[in-house]
């Protein structure tokens, strides 16, 4: 019942306890929020399709923690089980980064990074489309790496040239309000760099 994502998140900040968003592609489980510890099942979108698709991140600040959507939940759910929109359009089910120096998290996805409109809903804003590349592995259309590379806390896009002759490092430009230790600080953070690139 594996599917393509899985993202572990704090269910309940007063605690600290952990929950993980995962989809499933065994045609019945469909998405499922769960509790870390136990495996408990906190909230579940079943589905009788392969659901190989999710993503969680904090993109809407009206919700508390992340917002969790994946390609047959019908919607962008909160960790509460409130709906936080009835759609997905606007989110894509890639990967999230931290590009605008905001708090609330950007969407990446083949060779662009967006931000969520959450006022409008069903929308978003294209912060960086790297012209001239090409995304890897097909459908997932995964960059070569997004990291913090440089130490200050954002990530980067590091994507090939569609030619094949070259990288290309992005890195935002924004201004940042907010000092925390660099994400390669965190030894999980800093293998999981590592380990994205070695096959």
């Amino acid at each position: 019942g594996h599917g393509d994502a899985i993202h572990m998140t704090v269910f309940n900040p007063a605690s600290g306890a952990l929950a993980v968003w995962a989809c499933h592609e065994n045609k019945k489980d469909g998405s499922t929020f769960r509790d870390a510890a136990t495996g408990k099942i906190i909230n579940q979108v079943k589905s009788g399709d392969d659901v190989g698709r999710c993503m969680a991140a904090d993109i809407d600040p009206n919700y508390p923690g992340v917002e969790m959507w994946s390609s047959r939940s019908g919607g962008i759910l909160a960790t509460d089980g409130r709906i936080a929109s009835t759609s997905t359009s606007g989110v894509s089910m890639n990967m999230a980064c931290w590009w605008d120096g905001t708090l609330l998290r950007n969407l990446q996805d083949g060779i662009s990074i967006t931000r969520y409109d959450y006022n409008k809903k069903n929308s978003a804003t294209t912060l960086l489309s790297a012209n001239g590349c090409s995304s890897n592995n097909g459908s997932k259309s995964n960059p070569c790496l997004v990291a913090d590379m440089y130490g200050d806390w954002r990530e980067e896009l590091l994507v090939r040239t569609s030619d094949n002759k070259s990288l290309r490092l992005y890195i935002s430009a924004d201004t940042v309000e907010y000092r925390f230790h660099t994400f390669l600080e965190d030894p999980v953070y800093r293998s999981s760099v590592a380990y994205q690139n070695v096959a």
